[in-house]
């Protein structure tokens, strides 16, 4: 009887085990852990990770519902603003484009986290646990360049200097009729998001990393209160972009 309760909870076990799947995928190679796992874990055993530079990795979860939903709501509110608007103006036609382009955004859940294996090592506090579900995480190589876009002539990639600050960079491409002169959005590589000042009176003097994307909303005059919410809406979004 002892031995029957003995591998009956033993199956139990292994089947509360077997349960638990956490599933990486790096460059097209899958890991897979029948427990939770530490991202030190993963990234000691992933072949092709940085050596050095780790400011472009990023982890990724998969099946996240959520990111649609904003996405959802977002494409919303864009098409309310779009509606109001004079087929044929400058606003429509900015608005359309705007709509088209966050619509053909592939996006995945980015979890904000630093992604750095010495880090991860040697600090339990940038050492999360994963229990389950399935992730990819992305290495990319470090850029040299700082991208504009948004309200903007043209989306550009400038060469990154150092020294430049994400005015001087502003400076150095021109701005649709309706982008906003006072504020811009610098996503750096990191996945951080700040939200700055670029007018004369509340010029904030930073500056980007290689490799960062600086982001020119629409002005908020344009459409009252709407868009500045909005506006914050569509730069978070845009760091789940991949």
């Amino acid at each position: 009887m002892l031995r029957v309760l003995c591998m009956m909870l033993g199956l139990l076990s292994y089947s509360a085990t077997a349960d638990v799947a956490v599933t990486f995928n790096v460059a097209g190679q899958i890991y897979t852990f029948d427990r939770p796992v530490r991202l030190a874990t993963v990234l000691s055993i992933v072949e092709q990770k940085p050596t050095q530079y780790w400011a472009n990795a990023a982890v990724y979860q998969l099946n996240a519902p959520e990111i649609e939903q904003q996405r959802a709501d977002i494409l919303q509110q864009l098409a309310a603003l779009i509606r109001e608007q004079s087929k044929g103006s400058s606003e429509y036609r900015q608005l359309s484009a705007l709509y088209q382009e966050i619509g053909s955004w592939q996006l995945m859940r980015r979890l904000k986290l630093i992604v750095d294996y010495d880090q991860a090592r040697l600090n339990p506090a940038l050492n999360p646990q994963f229990n389950t579900g399935e992730y990819y995480i992305r290495f990319k190589q470090r850029s040299q360049v700082v991208r504009l876009t948004g309200m903007v002539q043209q989306a550009t990639a400038l060469p990154f200097k150092t020294g430049l600050t994400v005015t001087d960079y502003i400076d150095s491409v021109d701005l649709a009729a309706n982008a906003h002169r006072d504020i811009a959005y610098l996503l750096e590589p990191d996945g951080d998001v700040k939200k700055l000042g670029i007018a004369y009176w509340n010029r904030q003097f930073v500056k980007p990393m290689p490799g960062s994307e600086i982001f020119i909303p629409l002005q908020d005059e344009l459409f009252f209160d709407r868009i500045g919410p909005l506006n914050d809406k569509i730069a978070q979004l845009m760091m789940h972009r991949m």
